[in-house]
């Protein structure tokens, strides 16, 4: 069973402008030498938005990297419903929701790094309780399990608190 997912993404600051097809979420940039797009690819009518995939394009259009969170089923992927770049441009942040509605405490949240031009996912955090960005790179949330308030440094992050994604 689908749980309902509100993928409004004018909140705590965090916005975007819709795409020209209208199906997809553009972000620029603070600098404009970057374009995020979330689009949506969730295989159910109606559901587009359970699942995505996010391109990094460069300002003229020349993709830098793009990362799909979608599943053959459509029940074990992720679609974005916050996303942001960072006030500094250096990253691209997006709160990801489950497309089955399994572990629905557990939101997690991703980035995309302008220096190593990946996509990462935090570990032991979620977005769930918490989610907000804030100069230069700082993200706020939670820590998962125990959904303690924690801001974090995307610059300053160890290895061990990130995954990359492939």
């Amino acid at each position: 069973m689908k749980i309902g997912v509100l993928f409004a993404v004018v909140a705590l600051g965090l916005q975007s402008v819709a795409a020209p097809d209208s199906k997809s979420k553009v972000f620029a940039s603070p600098n404009n030498a970057f374009v995020a797009t979330i689009i949506p690819v969730g295989k159910d009518k109606g559901l587009e938005w359970y699942e995505c995939r996010i391109e990094v394009r460069r300002h003229d259009g020349t993709l830098r990297s793009a990362q799909d969170f979608s599943s053959s089923d459509g029940d074990h992927g992720y679609g974005a419903d916050l996303a942001s770049w960072t006030p500094d441009s250096k990253f691209f942040v997006a709160r990801m929701r489950s497309s089955g509605g399994h572990s629905p405490m557990y939101t997690p949240v991703v980035f995309w790094s302008r220096r190593k031009n990946c996509f990462y996912q935090l570990n032991d955090y979620t977005g769930d309780m918490t989610f907000s960005i804030s100069a230069p790179d700082k993200v706020s949330l939670s820590s998962w399990p125990d959904m303690k308030p924690v801001t974090l440094s995307l610059h300053r992050l160890q290895e061990s608190q990130i995954t990359k994604l492939h």
